[in-house]
Order: C-alpha cells, then structure tokens, then sequence
C-alpha cells in the first residue's frame, strides 16, 4: 500500500521538482524620460532646495523632441538633442549627451528674474543626463548641476 502511494505521489513530486521557478528580473532603466512625465527640480548645484517652496519642473516630450516646465514664475520651452547613450557597469542609469536649445520664456510679474535665469541658464548649458526610474541629474562637463525626481 506504501509503495503505491510513493508512485502515485513520485509524478507529483518530479513535476513540482522540475517546474521552473520565474526570478523577479529588474526593470531596465528608461533610455530617456518618457513623453508627460513630470520632473520636479530638488536641488540646484548640488544644494538641497526648500521643498515647502514652488521648484521648478521638467517635461520632456520625445516625439518632438521638447522638453518645457515652469520655471520660477514663468513657463519655457526647449528643444532637446540626445547624443551616444551609454549603459553603465552598475545598471542602474544611462548617461546621454544632452543639448537644450531655442529656450523661450517671458518676464516675471515681480520682476526678480533672476533664480529664473539661474535655473534657464544651467539647463540650457546642459552636457549629460544621468536618468533612473525616479531621478535625473543633468551635468555641464562632469559638474552636477541641476537634480530632479519624478512626480
């Protein structure tokens, strides 16, 4: 009675022992931020920004290769280039050659532009992004210039 018991169990037990189990595979970084997302700048020149106070947003759009946001009081708008994309060792990022150009905005209504210009200048003057799932770092020759995370 045992034996047969173990041989109607042994099918059972060689399917289970064979079956192949799925390992969780990480999702591969973005090559470049996808069209709508939201990026919101949290420090500029590797200094943490007040998040009680309005920063700065990034919105790239890949099809027309534009990127705008809100700068300090104003809305812009870009043009953006991505150079020779890059994966590194670790995986978890990609460094691309970025060029903004043809940025446009208007003047404040307090008339204080110049955070506005800070920030419009440094991204306009942007060399390379570095992007995860969730931040972006853009750089002007290997210096951290402005850090955003996704909202």
């Amino acid at each position: 009675m045992r034996i047969r018991h173990i041989l109607l169990l042994l099918p059972m037990l060689l399917m289970a022992a064979c079956g192949q189990k799925q390992v969780p595979v990480a999702a591969e970084p973005p090559l470049e931020p996808e069209r709508g997302q939201v990026w919101q700048l949290v420090a500029l020149q590797g200094r943490a920004l007040d998040r009680a106070k309005k920063s700065p947003t990034l919105i790239f759009n890949p099809e027309t290769r534009s990127a705008n946001g809100t700068a300090h009081c104003n809305e812009y708008t870009f043009h953006y280039t991505l150079g020779r994309v890059q994966q590194q060792p670790d995986g978890d990022h990609y460094e691309v050659q970025l060029t903004f150009w043809g940025g446009g905005t208007t003047e404040c209504p307090e008339g204080d532009m110049s955070a506005e210009r800070r920030y419009l200048g440094l991204l306009g003057k942007a060399t390379a992004m570095r992007l995860t799932a969730t931040t972006m770092t853009l750089y002007q020759k290997n210096r951290e210039t402005l850090h955003f995370e996704l909202q």
